[in-house]
């Protein structure tokens, strides 16, 4: 009974979906943002009920557009890699570069006000559980999703890190602002593309070096001037590197100390008070995973990747990817991103839910409501609710 009801409600929740994305593509067409040399990159769309289908190309927006309208996919992809024939197989595709994108999400950041409003929803039969467990309490099979519903503090972590990254990419790499573009990747996190061509040629082992940077791996102690004395294993000797602290990873470490180039009795003192060279060292790599950028490693470093397509909408939430430069500080996606319908619709509820979108504050705690169609779509996507 449960599973008959719940693929009528699958069902109905697919006639919406595709209606109000479809209208969006017919309204919206001009916030599609079309990626440079088009027809050299590898598109790819996630369809509702047929799953992803990749390896497609297109020479202008126009084509893409009338497929969309056409196929109404739930999820729009673009690879950030150029190649020779975007269509063939991928060992046949002969890559020739890839724009360097980084991605940032909420779940990365560990923001303590997450557990406050997120919800936890089977997979397989879509009930919210009320319990953690292993799997599903009432299917007893499904894989379990946890579901959340950002906040103010979740917007405004995620656009500080995003500011964090944005600084080491234009202070530490010398890559120029003009070529930096945030977009709000649709859901819970912003990506960052670097169209500089001088990245382009890139491989995965050069990316990842970047990333390493970034996040500070493997910070050495010798790099601002803590030595490993050879009598002891603990021992050390302070001589700060001639060319100075005012630059790199140097830098930030000696804000975080409070230290200068003239701080030499001072930092001597800090190392003795961690028990010397190698506690120095241990607290040393804990700062620089503080001090460094919480991005995804595997995003950036795969130059095959495909990422989702700047102006579509993403299926997690209903909400659209966009660019967001300009306005990053005054950015709120769950209204500037929130684009769908206001027509009102029926939705069966499977959780009371507290939400603002578009600036409508929502607080519905009956199982039956009448709302517009971006809030249903929003929690039918966060699978929090279901068309009645």
């Amino acid at each position: 009974m449960v599973s008959s009801i719940n693929n009528n409600s699958y069902e109905k929740n697919i006639v919406l979906l595709r209606s109000a994305f479809r209208e969006y593509y017919f309204k919206h067409s001009k916030i599609i943002e079309i990626p440079e040399r088009i027809e050299e990159r590898e598109f790819g769309f996630m369809l509702f009920e047929a799953g992803m289908i990749r390896h497609l190309s297109f020479r202008n927006i126009g084509e893409l557009l009338a497929t969309l309208i056409k196929e109404v996919p739930s999820d729009v992809y673009c690879s950030n890699a150029y190649y020779r024939f975007p269509t063939y197989d991928m060992h046949e595709k002969q890559w020739v570069g890839a724009d360097l994108i980084f991605d940032i999400d909420a779940k990365d950041l560990h923001l303590p006000c997450e557990a406050m409003h997120s919800y936890i929803i089977c997979a397989n039969c879509g009930e919210p559980q009320e319990i953690k467990a292993d799997v599903c309490i009432y299917c007893k099979t499904g894989k379990l999703n946890h579901v959340s519903i950002p906040c103010n503090k979740c917007n405004y972590g995620l656009k500080k890190e995003v500011k964090h990254l944005v600084d080491f990419l234009i202070s530490d790499l010398g890559i120029k602002e003009k070529t930096i573009s945030i977009y709000f990747s649709g859901n819970n996190g912003y990506h960052i593309h670097i169209s500089d061509i001088e990245f382009h040629r890139l491989d995965s082992q050069a990316r990842s070096d970047i990333i390493g940077y970034l996040i500070g791996n493997d910070m050495m102690t010798e790099s601002i001037g803590i030595r490993k004395a050879e009598a002891s294993s603990d021992g050390f000797l302070v001589k700060f590197p001639k060319s100075g602290m005012m630059y790199g990873w140097r830098r930030r470490i000696a804000q975080k100390l409070g230290i200068d180039q003239t701080s030499t009795t001072k930092l001597h003192n800090m190392v003795q008070q961690k028990g010397g060279y190698s506690g120095f060292k241990a607290e040393l790599l804990k700062m620089a995973k503080d001090i460094g950028v919480r991005i995804d490693p595997q995003v950036t470093m795969d130059v095959h990747r495909i990422f989702r397509m700047a102006g579509t909408i993403n299926s997690k939430s209903g909400l659209t990817k966009i660019r967001c430069n300009n306005e990053i500080e005054s950015f709120d996606p769950l209204n500037d991103a929130c684009l769908l319908s206001d027509k009102e619709v029926n939705v069966e509820m499977k959780v009371p839910i507290k939400l603002k979108l578009r600036g409508q504050s929502f607080k519905i705690r009956k199982e039956t409501a009448r709302i517009p169609v971006y809030a249903a779509v929003y929690l039918i996507c966060k699978g929090l609710a279901r068309v009645n």
